[in-house]
């Protein structure tokens, strides 16, 4: 009896892990024999397989490739501001503990408490008296702000693991601050600040509550061409930009993993 009680005991959380990794990611593999229909609705392909609504994808005139280069664009710029702000704020803090640091980083952390609804609410307000509606400065810096707490987050985990004396040490041999930020902190937070980047870019391009109410006809983000496709009628293409993603993101994490296993070295 005890050595198939072991067994079990052994097994259960794999197969526990298994299935809830099955939960979690079966649904999502629906949208790939979806994207293959050969119907102009969503639906499970019926005679054949077809590519059509892949093609629509990079369709000029239908919309979706010009809202994912304006995501992209938007992304990128949101995501490099917002870790350089986030980068000086958090080193800045961890130089200078004390109140008024402490105070700052919960304003900065503010858009992760207040709900996205009552924000853009007041970015309407405030973007319309700035003429800043329905403009790509408009859109970057609130995707910026949005994005900046993830990055403020991160980056000071890093910080958090940096021994203060190196600091000490290198101003101690005769470092002025810009050589101390960029021979001494810089290389060791920067996992943090890479991890900052990319949760800012993964926050922009995701975020569509706010972009609804700043934004109408001349910046059409993906999430918001998304959104008003499904409100109009629902296009396979829908599917398609699923898969697409879902592909991306699988090539993403197996280039992180090979990556990473080759620079890890053997452990014995």
């Amino acid at each position: 009896m005890m050595p198939g009680w072991i067994l079990l005991q052994r097994l259960l959380p794999r197969i526990s892990a298994w299935l809830l990794l099955a939960f979690l990611f079966l649904p999502i593999l629906v949208v790939i024999p979806v994207s293959l229909t050969d119907r102009e609705y969503l639906s499970l392909p019926d005679q054949s397989l077809s590519l059509q609504h892949f093609a629509s994808l990079l369709n000029w005139r239908a919309g979706w490739l010009p809202s994912m280069i304006t995501s992209i664009g938007i992304a990128i710029a949101s995501s490099l501001l917002a870790t350089a702000l986030a980068a000086a704020f958090a080193i800045g803090a961890w130089v200078h503990a004390g109140r008024w640091p402490t105070a700052m980083r919960l304003i900065l952390l503010s858009p992760l408490i207040v709900p996205p609804i009552i924000y853009a609410v007041g970015m309407v307000r405030l973007w319309s008296r700035f003429n800043l509606l329905d403009t790509w400065i408009g859109v970057t810096l609130v995707h910026m702000i949005l994005s900046m707490p993830l990055a403020v987050l991160a980056i000071g985990a890093s910080l958090a693991n940096l021994d203060p004396r190196l600091v000490q040490a290198a101003r101690s041999l005769g470092a002025r601050p810009p050589t101390v930020f960029a021979k001494v902190i810089l290389p060791n937070i920067l996992p943090g600040v890479a991890a900052g980047a990319v949760l800012a870019f993964i926050t922009s391009w995701d975020e569509i509550t706010v972009t609804l109410f700043i934004t109408s006809r001349r910046i059409v983000t993906l999430p918001r061409k998304i959104w008003t496709s499904i409100a109009d009628s629902v296009d396979p293409a829908l599917a398609a930009i699923a898969a697409v993603m879902l592909l991306v993101t699988i090539v993403g994490l197996l280039i992180r993993m090979l990556v990473w296993d080759g620079r890890t070295p053997n452990r014995s």
